[in-house]
Protein backbone atom coordinates (compact mmCIF):
# COMPACT_ATOMS: atom_id res chain seq x y z
CA UNK A 1 0.00 0.00 0.00
CA UNK A 2 1.11 3.74 -0.32
CA UNK A 3 1.97 5.37 2.35
CA UNK A 4 2.40 9.54 3.33
CA UNK A 5 5.77 10.97 3.91
CA UNK A 6 6.37 13.82 5.74
CA UNK A 7 7.46 16.37 2.82
CA UNK A 8 4.12 17.16 1.20
CA UNK A 9 2.45 15.23 3.52
CA UNK A 10 0.68 18.09 4.89
CA UNK A 11 0.06 19.93 1.61
CA UNK A 12 -1.87 16.64 0.06
CA UNK A 13 -3.97 16.34 3.32
CA UNK A 14 -5.40 20.01 3.06
CA UNK A 15 -6.02 19.37 -0.65
CA UNK A 16 -7.81 16.22 -0.08
CA UNK A 17 -9.85 18.28 2.99
CA UNK A 18 -10.91 21.20 0.37
CA UNK A 19 -11.75 18.77 -1.66
CA UNK A 20 -14.34 16.53 0.59
CA UNK A 21 -15.42 20.05 1.74
CA UNK A 22 -16.90 21.30 -1.05
CA UNK A 23 -17.96 17.80 -1.90
CA UNK A 24 -19.55 17.51 0.60
CA UNK A 25 -21.68 20.64 0.01
CA UNK A 26 -22.30 19.25 -3.53
CA UNK A 27 -23.51 15.86 -1.64
CA UNK A 28 -25.69 17.48 0.66
CA UNK A 29 -27.80 19.60 -2.03
CA UNK A 30 -27.98 16.67 -4.11
CA UNK A 31 -29.33 14.55 -1.83
CA UNK A 32 -31.25 16.19 0.97
CA UNK A 33 -34.01 18.15 -0.93
CA UNK A 34 -34.52 21.25 0.98
CA UNK A 35 -37.42 24.22 0.07
CA UNK A 36 -36.15 27.28 -0.18
CA UNK A 37 -36.85 28.41 3.28
CA UNK A 38 -34.98 25.34 4.77
CA UNK A 39 -32.09 26.03 2.67
CA UNK A 40 -31.82 29.66 3.60
CA UNK A 41 -32.29 28.75 7.18
CA UNK A 42 -29.59 24.99 7.23
CA UNK A 43 -27.07 26.81 5.34
CA UNK A 44 -25.77 29.38 7.91
CA UNK A 45 -25.96 26.80 10.12
CA UNK A 46 -23.98 24.50 8.49
CA UNK A 47 -21.36 26.92 7.93
CA UNK A 48 -21.20 27.71 11.26
CA UNK A 49 -20.80 23.81 11.61
CA UNK A 50 -18.28 23.28 9.06
CA UNK A 51 -16.44 25.70 10.81
CA UNK A 52 -16.14 24.44 14.36
CA UNK A 53 -15.52 21.07 12.67
CA UNK A 54 -12.68 22.11 10.44
CA UNK A 55 -11.02 23.60 12.91
CA UNK A 56 -10.76 20.14 14.97
CA UNK A 57 -9.63 18.58 11.52
CA UNK A 58 -7.16 21.13 11.08
CA UNK A 59 -5.03 20.11 14.47
CA UNK A 60 -6.44 16.48 13.20
CA UNK A 61 -4.23 16.69 10.07
CA UNK A 62 -1.50 18.44 12.00
CA UNK A 63 -1.14 15.61 14.21
CA UNK A 64 -0.68 13.15 11.06
CA UNK A 65 1.87 15.45 9.82
CA UNK A 66 3.77 15.60 12.59
CA UNK A 67 3.48 11.65 13.35
CA UNK A 68 4.64 10.89 9.75
CA UNK A 69 7.43 13.28 10.12
CA UNK A 70 8.54 11.21 13.43
CA UNK A 71 7.92 8.11 11.43
CA UNK A 72 10.06 9.36 8.64
CA UNK A 73 12.97 10.47 11.01
CA UNK A 74 12.70 7.13 13.33
CA UNK A 75 11.91 9.73 15.98
CA UNK A 76 8.81 7.40 17.70
CA UNK A 77 9.15 6.83 21.42
CA UNK A 78 7.02 5.44 24.09
CA UNK A 79 5.99 8.71 25.55
CA UNK A 80 5.09 9.95 21.74
CA UNK A 81 3.11 7.13 21.57
CA UNK A 82 1.61 8.63 24.67
CA UNK A 83 1.17 12.27 23.57
CA UNK A 84 -0.25 10.47 20.21
CA UNK A 85 -2.79 8.73 21.81
CA UNK A 86 -3.81 11.16 24.22
CA UNK A 87 -4.13 13.71 21.03
CA UNK A 88 -5.64 11.52 19.21
CA UNK A 89 -8.74 10.46 21.50
CA UNK A 90 -9.33 14.08 22.42
CA UNK A 91 -9.69 15.21 18.83
CA UNK A 92 -12.30 12.20 18.73
CA UNK A 93 -14.03 13.51 21.95
CA UNK A 94 -14.16 16.97 20.94
CA UNK A 95 -15.40 16.31 17.21
CA UNK A 96 -18.25 13.68 18.98
CA UNK A 97 -19.23 17.23 21.19
CA UNK A 98 -19.41 19.40 18.57
CA UNK A 99 -21.42 17.13 15.84
CA UNK A 100 -23.84 16.19 18.66
CA UNK A 101 -23.96 19.65 19.87
CA UNK A 102 -24.93 20.88 16.24
CA UNK A 103 -27.89 18.25 16.80
CA UNK A 104 -30.53 20.94 18.03
CA UNK A 105 -29.27 23.14 15.64
CA UNK A 106 -29.52 21.23 12.43
CA UNK A 107 -33.49 20.32 13.50
CA UNK A 108 -34.28 24.14 14.30
CA UNK A 109 -33.90 24.25 10.45
CA UNK A 110 -34.64 20.42 8.89
CA UNK A 111 -36.95 17.80 10.03
CA UNK A 112 -34.96 15.48 11.95
CA UNK A 113 -35.23 12.65 9.27
CA UNK A 114 -33.55 15.00 6.88
CA UNK A 115 -31.06 15.98 10.14
CA UNK A 116 -29.96 12.15 10.46
CA UNK A 117 -29.68 11.87 6.65
CA UNK A 118 -26.99 14.35 6.88
CA UNK A 119 -24.95 13.03 9.55
CA UNK A 120 -25.88 9.77 7.50
CA UNK A 121 -23.75 11.13 4.64
CA UNK A 122 -21.23 12.52 7.11
CA UNK A 123 -20.23 9.30 8.82
CA UNK A 124 -19.92 7.82 5.33
CA UNK A 125 -18.01 10.14 3.66
CA UNK A 126 -15.93 10.20 6.65
CA UNK A 127 -15.61 6.16 6.67
CA UNK A 128 -14.20 6.85 3.08
CA UNK A 129 -11.39 8.86 4.23
CA UNK A 130 -10.56 7.20 6.98
CA UNK A 131 -9.70 4.20 5.15
CA UNK A 132 -7.49 6.03 2.55
CA UNK A 133 -5.98 7.51 5.73
CA UNK A 134 -5.26 3.98 7.17
CA UNK A 135 -4.05 2.80 4.05
CA UNK A 136 -1.39 5.58 3.64
CA UNK A 137 -0.55 6.23 6.93
CA UNK A 138 2.81 4.15 8.07
CA UNK A 139 2.09 1.71 11.62
CA UNK A 140 4.21 2.29 14.30
CA UNK A 141 6.59 -0.59 15.00
CA UNK A 142 8.93 -1.44 17.38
Amino acid sequence: PCTVHAQGAQQDIDDGRAMVRSGFRSLLREEIPMSEQESASFWPVYDEYEHAVTAIMDRYSGLITRYVDRFDQGELSNEYADELLSEYFAIRRELLDVRQAFIPKFKAVLPSLKVARLYQLENKVNAEVDIQLALAIPLISE
